[in-house]
């Protein structure tokens, strides 16, 4: 029995279309203070901002990498001629592009979709992306090819007679593309009205446009349909203009294993590299949670475990802005006064406009009851009696938070610049990492920020200065007041490292070695002398001095703006750290919940007669619950036979129960535990194995 079939075969039901949740009365579900209108108006409008500036970082990304991929389709057929090839008599290759896009698999959709629009503007409409799972032979690969050339509707205009018919009855061969890119494009023996509508759809795009067939994913293409279908198209590339371009996770090396020297040989292939998908992280992070521009924020957790997955699952870019944007949804969705999470021109109005519930739920905030603690207890009082002062109290405190924000990530990329540097890099080699560390506790009573002020501290001057000038670099001109001064500071201070006169007047050293040896002396007294002259403290020279001078400004700048925001008061309406809910719905283990559920149907169900002790199994129970528990008692060989017998005495009664029905069960009995069976093998418990024919494997240990 091979491993992959199952014991049974089994129908599996179609759960249908998917349907849409509206997203008003989603909100309103769990709305107790009225506010679920207010909160997903600026959910959609902080969302639309932040995916704006999204879509804008992805194309600044990849315009270098799309351009040098334009270029070279366009010129890969630039003396193309129909019925003459190419004018001069070298060996035909087909122009190959090899993509290397990176192992973050989930992001390659989008990035291919866009490559597709770029090319079909700047290069031509003749575009064929082809996938894996659509190509498992030659005939399906020509076919899928076809049918994307055949049916573009950028190709024809309204009263083009070209438009071909049903694909489906069109034989799927590259005769028949030559046949029609032949009569499509040559203008020799086209009629006028042809010609016309040959020249307005065209966009500039040349006489010959090429016809670029993308592979997206090449390394899951079966190796057998891939030489088949190069081999094939070489065939033609005299005829038609043919430009391949193949999308490569790993290496340049994949082609040369999917293909053989023979097949290799036929693509003249040219290496194209797509930014690391670290640097758009960066990006991301830098440009969207990084900034004051938008209020939202992760916590310190969530943030963390974001970076986890993307670090240690996937890379996947896409799957770090999915998470940020459920990490938004989730936080207006449950927290009834997200709502003053806004803009700073929004926000007077808003706390103008709270009921007193909405401000009751405000005091409630954990962060609040400490900043209300530490007042003096007139107000106090004032605070959680009077609704007036409190909401003049709430529009102070949340201005703070926004000119903490303003200031917070201009000073946090000097702490950067500074640091990075360091050897082993104890607050981190990247910017995030040192944001990271910041949204946890404050970041300068760490032990790893003293070493890195204690190793500054022996830094030297060219080093120093360099230091200096990238800290300048990187502050914009719209600082906020507080900051406006710090450019001029490091200017004043560059100054005075280019002026300063690093030759010291050496003092005129002891005469300690004769005073030493004039007399005769124990070892005790000498070592308690050569202590003493240690102590004495070395005179310092200007460039000491002035890179004292530097390290204590910026130690005195960053702990004046580096503080954590948990510290803040009311820095829960914008600062999202619901961590267990975030794993729960983005890194599930589907594995223990599955367990769960078969080991305690009554929690799902929600019925008593379900219930029992740990361990122990009722006749009440799902069939696959009791086959389940009953399996977790087995060896890693389950004998079928055992098995049926263990469950037929399980689900019948006492009444019916005899030796008999036990060993010759019958028919209905058989086919709910052959289901059952093929509902665990289907989960991924149990497998067929080649060992024993009656057997089967067990495959997970350890079970509730």
């Amino acid at each position: 029995m091979e491993t992959g079939s199952s014991v049974s075969k089994g129908t599996f039901a179609y759960k249908g279309k998917k349907r849409s949740i509206d997203a008003d009365q989603y909100f309103k579900r769990s709305d107790t203070l009225g506010t679920y209108r207010q909160r997903l108006d600026v959910l959609q409008e902080a969302w639309e901002n932040i995916d704006t500036q999204i879509q804008i970082l992805r194309s600044d990304l990849n315009s270098k990498i799309f351009d040098d991929l334009v270029k070279f389709a366009k010129s890969s057929h630039e003396s193309f001629t129909l019925g003459g090839g190419q004018i001069d008599s070298t060996p035909k290759e087909i122009p190959t592009a090899a993509f290397v896009t990176g192992v973050n698999t989930p992001d390659h959709g989008v990035m291919f979709s866009t490559l597709v629009t770029t090319l079909q503007d700047k290069v031509s409409p003749l575009v064929a992306i082809l996938k894996s799972k659509d190509c498992n032979s030659v005939k399906n690969t020509l076919s899928k090819t076809l049918t994307q050339l055949f049916q573009n509707p950028l190709l024809f205009s309204e009263d083009d007679e070209a438009i071909p018919g049903k694909t489906k009855n069109m034989t799927c061969s590259m005769s028949t593309l030559v046949s029609w890119y032949q009569d499509k494009y040559n203008t020799n023996n086209s009629s006028p009205k042809k010609r016309k509508s040959l020249g307005g759809g065209s966009k500039d795009l040349g006489q010959y446009p090429p016809i670029v067939i993308l592979f997206e994913d090449l390394e899951s293409f079966l190796p057998h349909v891939l030489q088949d279908y190069i081999s094939i198209c070489r065939n033609y590339i005299g005829e038609i203009p043919l430009v391949f371009v193949f999308g490569i996770a790993t290496s340049v090396s994949a082609v040369h294993r999917l293909l053989p020297n023979a097949v290799s040989s036929m693509l003249c292939m040219e290496k194209f590299q797509a930014p690391p998908s670290t640097e758009y992280l960066n990006m991301v992070i830098n440009q969207i949670l990084m900034t004051s521009r938008y209020p939202f924020k992760l916590g310190s957790k969530v943030f963390q475990l974001l970076l986890d997955i993307f670090l240690y699952h996937d890379f996947s870019v896409l799957n770090f802005i999915k998470g940020l944007q459920f990490a938004m949804m989730d936080h207006f969705f449950t927290n009834p006064v997200s709502h003053l999470c806004c803009s700073l021109e929004e926000l007077e109005d808003r706390v103008t406009s709270l009921k007193p519930k909405e401000v009751e739920q405000v005091r409630r905030l954990m962060s609040f009851r400490g900043f209300v603690e530490g007042c003096p207890p007139s107000k106090q009082e004032d605070m959680l009696l009077n609704d007036k002062v409190t909401k003049s109290e709430f529009v102070v405190l949340l201005r703070r938070i926004h000119t903490y924000h303003s200031h917070l990530y201009p000073v946090l990329k000097c702490l950067h610049i500074m640091v990075s540097k360091i050897p082993k890099h104890p607050l981190g080699k990247q910017l995030r990492e040192v944001y990271s560390r910041l949204l946890k506790s404050f970041i300068c009573d760490t032990e790893d920020y003293k070493e890195c002020v204690e190793l500054l501290r022996m830094t030297s001057k060219d080093e120093l200065m360099d230091l200096l000038q990238q800290c300048r670099s990187s502050l914009t001109e719209d600082l906020p007041p507080d900051l406006s001064t710090l450019p001029s500071d490091l200017d004043a201070l560059l100054d005075r490292f280019l002026k300063i006169d690093e030759v010291t007047e050496e003092e005129k050293p002891e005469n300690t070695e004769e005073s030493l040896h004039l007399e005769k002396t124990d070892l005790h007294t000498l070592r308690k002398r050569l202590q003493e002259e240690g102590k004495k403290k070395k005179k310092l020279s200007p460039y000491e001095k002035l890179r004292n001078e530097t390290i204590d400004f910026f130690d005195s700048l960053f702990r004046k703006y580096l503080v954590c925001p948990t510290s803040l008061p009311l820095y829960e309406i914008f600062y999202y750290d619901a961590w267990g809910e975030i794993k729960r719905h983005l890194n599930a283990s589907p594995r223990s919940v599955v367990q769960m559920a078969l080991s305690s149907p009554h929690h799902y169900l929600q019925c008593k007669c379900c219930e029992s002790e740990p361990g122990s199994v009722t006749p009440s129970m799902p069939d696959i619950c009791i086959a389940y528990k009953l399996h977790l008692e087995c060896t890693q060989l389950i004998n079928l036979y055992d098995w049926l017998q263990a469950f037929v005495t399980v689900v019948t009664t006492d009444e019916d129960l005899d030796e008999e029905k036990i060993k010759n069960p019958d028919k209905e009995l058989q086919a709910r535990f052959i289901r059952a069976v093929s509902e665990l093998q289907f989960l991924g418990f149990v497998k067929p194995t080649k060992r024993k024919t009656d057997h089967v494997a067990r495959l997970t240990w350890g079970g509730c």
